[in-house]
């Protein structure tokens, strides 16, 4: 199989978009958004919470109004299901009403991510190696994790006001960089395949 055939068949099998320039032209919005929320954290970070508890406020109400037009009268769950619905709105309500402060628990949330999912990754490692495949990476990438949950947990809740702006801008910038590469690729292989 030629070069050429090959590249052919990454467009038409769905590996690469023929429309590269929307791919690039996001990639680059996303790019310059996510560098603008490295100097702007504090401000990323009071509007990630006002989209949470937008979310949670949205979430909450739909959910009432759905338990109470469903019609049902005999579901052992709907009492539980209302309670949930009433501490999704007053959450919501709560994070838009005081963004700091609900960036601040939000902080505190992903630093007890971070600890799970690195605690996690280090047993899944040493479970690999057991088994004799790859496990150097996670066992990195499991450290790394309660690295950043115990500074965040330490730093609590100074860091609270920046970490979510911070982290929104970082996963824009990654993003924002391979959607850039991959719109690049599709450039290059278009141009070679024409």
């Amino acid at each position: 199989m030629s070069t050429k055939t090959v590249k052919v068949e990454a467009h038409i099998n769905g590996e690469l978009p023929f429309n590269w320039s929307a791919l690039m032209t996001i990639g680059v919005l996303m790019v310059v958004i996510g560098t603008m929320g490295i100097f702007w954290a504090p401000v990323y970070s009071i509007g990630v919470a006002m989209i949470f508890g937008a979310f949670l406020l949205a979430v909450g109400i739909v959910q009432v109004v759905s338990l109470f037009t469903a019609g049902e009268t005999h579901w052992k769950g709907k009492l539980a299901n209302i309670i949930i619905a009433i501490i999704y709105i007053i959450g919501g309500g709560f994070a838009l009403f005081n963004p700091p402060a609900a960036a601040t628990g939000l902080t505190l949330m992903l630093s007890v991510l971070f600890l799970g999912i690195g605690l996690t990754r280090i047993t899944y490692a040493f479970k690999q190696k057991a088994n004799g495949w790859a496990w150097l990476w996670p066992l990195v990438s499991g450290v790394i994790e309660i690295i950043i949950a115990i500074i965040l947990m330490l730093e609590w809740p100074a860091f609270g006001i920046w970490v979510p702006g911070m982290f929104f801008a970082l996963e824009l910038l990654m993003n924002g960089w391979l959607l850039i590469a991959t719109a690049s690729t599709a450039k290059k292989l278009t141009s070679e395949i024409s």
